[in-house]
């Protein structure tokens, strides 16, 4: 697919600066706006596959609904428009690093608590989308997933590459879920609606939170479905977590969490052990000794107020 050139402009607004990320048939650059200089946001360059009037409104109809989607998780979407044979999607900008390359950083080590709060915040996301009904147009990969400094997560984006696979000259495909396979479940691919609930966005989470214990790529395993124990290939994570990880990464649905809820609660337990001192701590032998001090030296002026008390009194009486 032929890439936009630094300095290329849209709409009188948008100059790109640069690549952002790169894909197949799909590009991502960093763009500086010229209305309000100093401020970016993020071009979506994908080839259309469909030029008809009925492909291309019913993508224009998506897309207007998703960008009235006012979400702080989310990268939203300003504007879109047809350039040539590319659709054109402009998102914001968000700050940060893709988990990814955060993964992958040579200076990154994992630990169970890190991967838990990665998967409360990703659990976050998920529900959020699920109860508005629009969890099908977020694909969730460490690809499109933003890590800010202070350790919060975001999605890049909508999965504006694969609208191409959702829509069709109808409109939606009722049956069609995006997402990256490695980390989608068994289900996706069988293309029926009714398998897919929130077990199946489980499974999605705990494929990352893998990936982001083990360093472990879907396409280094032999079957993508196959999960070896996570405390295999990650000695310093808890057996607890590692066999959550297990469970939910299960081929078939039935042995899964079912719902978000029971998923997230045991996450907060093991948080919660892992975070919390069970032991109580020991003084040490030199705070001990202080404090033996201080009671020995309380004790004696005590007593000495006792004894001016006594005396005082004593001395009244025989006045």
């Amino acid at each position: 697919m032929e890439k936009y050139t630094k300095g290329a402009i849209f709409n009188n607004r948008y100059r790109i600066e640069g690549l952002y990320k790169v894909e197949n048939d799909y590009n991502i650059y960093k763009a500086e706006d010229l209305r309000f200089p100093g401020n970016f946001w993020l071009v979506h360059q994908v080839l259309l596959i469909n030029n008809s009037r009925n492909f291309i409104n019913n993508i224009f109809s998506v897309l207007n609904n998703l960008s009235k989607i006012v979400y702080d998780k989310i990268g939203k979407i300003s504007d879109y428009f047809i350039d040539k044979d590319h659709l054109i999607v402009i998102t914001e900008y968000l700050n940060g690093s893709l988990l990814k390359e955060v993964i992958y950083s040579s200076n990154f080590s994992s630990s169970t608590v890190k991967a838990i709060k990665l998967g409360l915040q990703l659990l976050e996301i998920a529900k959020y989308f699920y109860d508005k009904d629009l969890i099908r147009f977020i694909d969730l990969s460490p690809e499109n997933i933003i890590i800010e400094r202070n350790g919060v997560i975001k999605i890049l984006s909508f999965s504006i590459n694969k609208l191409m696979d959702l829509i069709n000259e109808d409109g939606i495909n009722p049956n069609y879920f995006v997402g990256t396979f490695g980390y989608i479940p068994p289900e996706f691919l069988d293309d029926k609606i009714s398998m897919i609930n929130q077990s199946s966005f489980i499974y999605i989470i705990c494929a990352i939170m893998y990936e982001f214990i083990t360093k472990v790529p879907p396409y280094l395993r032999e079957d993508p479905f196959i999960f070896p124990p996570a405390i295999s290939q990650n000695s310093l994570i808890s057996i607890e977590l590692s066999r959550v990880l297990e469970k939910n990464l299960s081929y078939s649905s039935h042995n899964r969490y079912r719902t978000f809820k029971e998923f997230e609660k045991k996450l907060h337990e093991i948080l919660y052990k892992e975070t919390t001192d069970i032991e109580p701590q020991k003084l040490p032998i030199f705070s001990l000794l202080k404090n033996k001090l201080f009671l020995g030296i309380s004790i004696f002026f005590f007593i000495q107020i006792l004894i001016i008390i006594w005396l005082v009194i004593y001395y009244i009486m025989i006045m």
